[in-house]
């Protein structure tokens, strides 16, 4: 019957579109929650099991004949602290538990480069890079790692930079369109830090290639675009997409260094989570990535260049937001 493959996050951003390239191949089930909105699975070949990550009990039906799990469900926006222990720690918690009395044989773990400690030097990220992440979804990663190489299940651990592509969560499309609408984007310093992206399609190439790899138990790959950019960089090629001049407003750096001051008081005094004044001092960090080891050890090859990517974004946002 081939390989049984159970996907926690399918109706998430990147869990829609791993769904959509494994149910071609595989016997795919998704675990999904009563309150999901299943309407991008409708129209692919998968069996869909209800259950919640935080209800242990829940998890049993769906990880019966199970052989590889793809953990990719998490907290990434949530405002709340409590928020994130919960759907990245006791989650992964929960169904490390269920898939070792199962005997689930694999498990593919998607997590963060913000597991890293920052940079501020124009050095790469690697796998071997400094772990001391600076925000508490970082941390909450950080631990979930730290459990799914505990538990003795063959365990592959992919860390990802932002991913971005058609179906992106909101979050995402208001620099598009800002971009689209505005002809204009606000800059944080001077624009050169680099930062590595993700286009969807070369992210779930990698998820793919690792179903299949039963040599890699125990590794951790970083899967990103082929090369980081630099903001200018990127304003650059959506620049050159649309076709349209776009004013680059710079603001000064210290209002990254007071945003980061916020977060933390925020994030000590009342335990609450704010993404956008994370998101400014990001720009201020860089964020590059070296995918040397995962293009050597396991053949991968983002094939989708920024360009291609950004004008793919660029078609869906248009025919969602601007129509």
């Amino acid at each position: 019957m081939g390989m049984k493959i159970l996907i926690t996050g399918a109706t998430g951003f990147i869990g829609r579109h791993l769904t959509a390239a494994l149910s071609k191949s595989y016997s795919v089930r998704c675990l999904v929650r009563k309150t999901s909105d299943i309407s991008g699975l409708r129209n692919f070949n998968v069996d869909i099991t209800y259950g919640d990550l935080l209800a242990k009990d829940s998890l049993l039906p769906a990880l019966d004949g199970i052989d590889l799990v793809y953990h990719l469900a998490g907290e990434v926006y949530s405002r709340r602290k409590d928020d994130y222990y919960k759907g990245n720690v006791l989650a992964t918690r929960n169904l490390l538990e269920v898939c070792k009395g199962k005997g689930t044989q694999r498990i593919i773990f998607l997590s963060s480069v913000g597991v890293y400690k920052p940079v501020t030097m124009k050095t790469l990220l690697t796998e071997e890079s400094e772990c001391e992440p600076i925000t508490f979804y970082g941390r909450t990663k950080l631990d979930a790692e730290g459990l799914v190489k505990k538990y003795n299940i063959p365990w592959v651990i992919v860390r990802a930079p932002v991913t971005y592509g058609p179906s992106q969560p909101p979050v995402l499309n208001k620099f598009f369109l800002d971009v689209l609408n505005k002809k204009k984007t606000w800059i944080i310093g001077d624009g050169n830090n680099l930062r590595s992206l993700c286009f969807i399609d070369n992210l779930v190439n990698g998820l793919l290639i690792l179903a299949n790899k039963t040599d890699v138990h125990g590794k951790t790959y970083i899967l990103s675009d082929s090369s980081p950019y630099t903001l200018k960089e990127i304003i650059k090629t959506v620049s050159k997409v649309i076709q349209q001049r776009i004013q680059e407003v710079h603001l000064p750096s210290f209002l990254g260094n007071i945003s980061w001051k916020i977060y933390n008081l925020m994030d000590n005094v009342f335990n609450l989570c704010f993404v956008e004044l994370y998101a400014i001092k990001k720009m201020q960090l860089q964020e590059g990535c070296d995918i040397t080891k995962a293009k050597e050890e396991i053949g991968y090859n983002p094939a989708v260049t920024l360009e291609l990517g950004i004008k793919n974004t660029i078609d869906w946002i248009k025919g969602v937001y601007l129509n």
